[in-house]
């Protein structure tokens, strides 16, 4: 009886296999178009909300028009394929757009035409220096990150945490408040850090004269303006920055190790540098801790580090994968005065893959692989872990 039960259980199964493939499948139409005017060479992005098929795509019409006046055809060179869900094509056009057009329209045979704005090349540049004019804070800068970690260790089921919370002091941007959190269930992934403070940054922007140029071609060179705009995209380093701040260290695990300290770094910031990626935009950004020290009545540190991040963010709205994230941190101390039995070099390393599946108006929602290893004040517990669980994340850091 019970191999009859699964003889048919298979056979449903199979019939709704079936029946799925079978079905008919929803025509591809045009819901979204992303206009890049400014590129070289110029094309715009087309979002469908279907897949394509394979080495196809669907006859095409681009139309631009001015504020007042009607649509005038543009040539289509090359039409490729993004790759996604729902599928991307990517229209280069035979010309660049007339000039005074603000306007464009996108058509095909099996959907409604889907309008967009046209930014000038001179708005365009001065959104681009605009984005240039600011930092993107690191991981660790977040206004939130919280994740709740599930695995096994010596036959049990353990757990850990990792929270970080950073908030602004309203009356100045450069001052700011942190706790931070790591904590595990079991011995050798069990950090025992937890630190709080304020602290005071102060960024400071490489190219002063290039961004001058930049912004005084905006008025009425915007050609000027995009070639000297292209080249300050080219420069690997954006700026430098200055923290001091005081902190308490604390033992996480209840034996009341509590130090005060004060903590001062110096480090370079990289510019953000677009990553080629079919489908999706992707970034790649670098973090240099050049130097930094941390003193307290009994504690003497140097330290140095750097960390990396490489962003990749779904251009559609119904993509089952919002947003992946890799970032690799590393932070080496070194104690000039023994603590708790404590001497020399003490490396911290932490390797973080993140997919995002959900996003509200300020948080995002998902999944992350963690990898610790080393250790961290002030018992410098040795770590070895790798974690998997839940992560939430604030979507602020200037991305």
């Amino acid at each position: 009886m019970l191999s009859n039960a699964r003889l048919w259980g298979m056979l449903c199964l199979a019939a709704l296999i079936a029946c799925l493939h079978c079905r008919a499948r929803e025509l591809p139409t045009l819901n979204a178009v992303q206009v890049y005017a400014t590129a070289q060479p110029p094309h715009v992005d087309l979002t469908f909300t279907a897949p394509l098929e394979a080495n196809s795509a669907p006859l095409l019409t681009l139309f631009s028009a001015p504020e007042q006046g009607g649509w005038s055809p543009l040539g289509i060179t090359t039409v490729e394929a993004l790759g996604g869900r729902p599928r991307m094509l990517r229209v280069h056009f035979g010309a660049p757009l007339p000039e005074g057009h603000t306007q464009l329209r996108a058509c095909t045979a099996n959907s409604a035409c889907v309008e967009a704005r046209i930014a000038s090349p001179a708005d365009a540049a001065a959104a681009i220096l605009k984005q240039l004019g600011a930092l993107p804070a690191a991981q660790q800068d977040k206004s939130l990150l919280a994740s709740l970690f599930f695995g096994r260790a010596s036959g049990l089921n353990v757990g850990a945490a990792d929270l970080n919370v950073v908030r602004s002091d309203p009356g100045t941007k450069d001052l700011s408040y942190f706790l931070r959190l790591k904590r595990g269930a079991a011995p050798g992934m069990d950090p025992r850090h937890f630190e709080a403070g304020a602290h005071w940054r102060r960024n400071f922007l490489l190219h002063g004269g290039r961004r001058a140029a930049v912004a005084a071609a905006l008025r009425g060179r915007p050609a000027e303006a995009q070639t000297l705009l292209d080249d300050l995209q080219k420069k690997w380093w954006a700026g430098h920055t200055l923290d001091i701040g005081v902190k308490v260290e604390g033992d996480a695990s209840g034996q009341q190790q509590w130090i005060g300290l004060v903590d001062a770094g110096w480090g370079l910031q990289s510019t953000t540098r677009r990553v080629a990626l079919p489908g999706a935009p992707g970034w790649l950004r670098f973090r240099w801790l050049a130097g930094g020290v941390e003193a307290g009545r009994d504690q003497a540190r140097l330290k140095m580090g750097a960390d990396a991040a490489l962003v990749i963010q779904a251009r559609e709205e119904t993509a089952p994968i919002r947003r992946f994230e890799f970032v690799a941190h590393s932070t080496a101390r070194w104690l000039a005065r023994p603590e708790l039995g404590v001497r020399g070099v003490r490396p911290w390393t932490q390797l973080d893959a993140k997919l995002f599946l959900l996003e509200s108006g300020s948080l995002r929602y998902g999944l992350r692989l963690s990898l610790q290893r080393g250790s961290l004040p002030p018992l410098f517990e040795r770590v070895n872990s790798i974690h998997l669980g839940f992560v939430v994340e604030s979507r602020d850091g200037g991305e």
